[in-house]
């Protein structure tokens, strides 16, 4: 694959399994080391892009999509340039925990923010939008960085999600209907206002064995 003259190639990576995914703890803006598979899966969307002229490696600045850049980066010699607007939505008083384990603690805050979790900012935490925002902000920084070039950006669930509703123009009330899969990539191609999402949650590289049946939160 080959940048386009004039605009930005931006490859979305979601990082690779961990364990907080696994036990369905919110991870937020904490941190939670890779699975076995998690790691499988960072070095199978490694060996994708091996072959992509990359000229730059992004990250969000928490660890596990770190270490997710910086398998990418290895075979291209670069370094992994951490942007901390890239990071997963902030759950705030909900991070580290199931929300079981919420729900025995405050049954009705739990209740009230899941009937409208994407406009409801869970305590100390942010909105879906307000994700989006820092984000799609940050995209478009890097996208203007690297006109004529194509870069890797390794990120989360939900920072890739708002970046694609937010191209399509797509109703919040949509958001569980689409899914975003550990080390899948997603494309975005164009000029800083104007980009346009060519691929989306592509599992190629992973066959069955490196994809969990059921799907893992983006959290």
């Amino acid at each position: 694959m080959r940048a386009r003259g004039g605009e930005a190639t931006l490859i979305l990576v979601r990082h690779g399994e961990t364990e907080w995914n696994l036990s369905g703890r919110i991870q937020g803006h904490l941190d939670s080391p890779l699975t076995a598979l998690g790691s499988e899966q960072g070095r199978r969307v490694t060996e994708r892009l091996s072959g992509f002229k990359i000229g730059a490696v992004y990250a969000s600045d928490v660890g596990r999509a770190t270490v997710t850049a910086e398998l990418i980066a290895t075979p291209h010699g670069l370094t992994v340039t951490q942007v901390g607007a890239l990071r997963e939505r902030c759950y705030g008083d909900f991070e580290g925990r199931t929300l079981q384990e919420l729900s025995q603690h405050d049954a009705a805050t739990v209740k009230t923010w899941l009937a409208d979790r994407q406009q409801l900012a869970p305590p100390n935490g942010e909105t879906q939008p307000q994700m989006a925002e820092r984000v799609v902000t940050a995209l478009r920084e890097i996208a203007g960085k690297h006109l004529g070039e194509m870069v890797a950006v390794a990120t989360h669930g939900g920072p890739i999600k708002s970046a694609v509703f937010s191209i399509l123009q797509a109703p919040l009330s949509a958001w569980d209907r689409t899914w975003v899969s550990n080390g899948s990539i997603t494309i975005l191609r164009g000029k800083p206002k104007k980009l346009r999402v060519a691929c989306y949650n592509d599992t190629s590289h992973l066959d069955s064995t490196f994809v969990r049946a059921k799907g893992i939160e983006d959290y």
